[in-house]
């Protein structure tokens, strides 16, 4: 048993891993990607994860193959400054699918590549694309608040929670350009 927050009783790893990812997000949206220093290119001593855990990560690939799809086929939609976030997202959506690769590989499975099509509907709008983005950064979040607590290595934890912090950036900004509230809750969830 380890200590839990200030004032509960003694909880459990499992307790605190649930609660973790809403406030690891919230410090980790302070400092992560930052216009001057970018995004975390993934570590040379990436986390290892069991061999049962290629399945659970390829789910994680698989939706971030998605979202490469959606930022690449909707960008031409778009319109300043929309167009330097698309890029910036972009980026580090790639960055993620190659440190994904890199634990699925660790985990002894074959990381699973890029589908040749996707469901994505009909944007033909800047509003639409945004629109559609928000949703799959929700699925994004959905996906690693559900795969971080079922993780066995804390460094591959570690990084799905750095991960799902910059997905959440991303859902911030998208809020803001749609003119939404940018922060709608004290908790992260793929449901805002």
């Amino acid at each position: 048993m380890v200590s839990g927050w200030a004032g509960d009783e003694p909880a459990s790893r499992r307790i605190l891993l649930a609660r973790a990812p809403a406030a690891l997000a919230g410090l980790l949206l302070a400092g992560c990607g930052s216009a001057k220093h970018g995004p975390t290119p993934p570590s040379p001593q990436a986390p290892t994860a069991s061999s049962g855990q290629a399945e659970l990560l390829n789910h994680l690939l698989d939706v971030e193959w998605k979202a490469v799809s959606a930022y690449t086929a909707g960008a031409p939609l778009l319109i300043e400054p929309d167009m330097h976030a698309a890029r910036k997202f972009l980026f580090q959506e790639l960055t993620h699918v190659s440190e994904l690769g890199g634990l699925v590989a660790r985990a002894g499975g074959k990381p699973h590549m890029q589908a040749a099509s996707y469901a994505l509907g009909h944007p033909h709008t800047s509003d639409d694309v945004l629109r559609l983005w928000h949703e799959l950064e929700q699925e994004q979040i959905t996906a690693y608040l559900d795969a971080i607590p079922l993780l066995e290595n804390g460094k591959t934890r570690a990084a799905c929670l750095a991960m799902l912090a910059n997905d959440a950036q991303h859902i911030s900004v998208l809020r803001g350009y749609l003119g939404e509230s940018m922060v709608p809750s004290a908790f992260l969830s793929g449901s805002e």
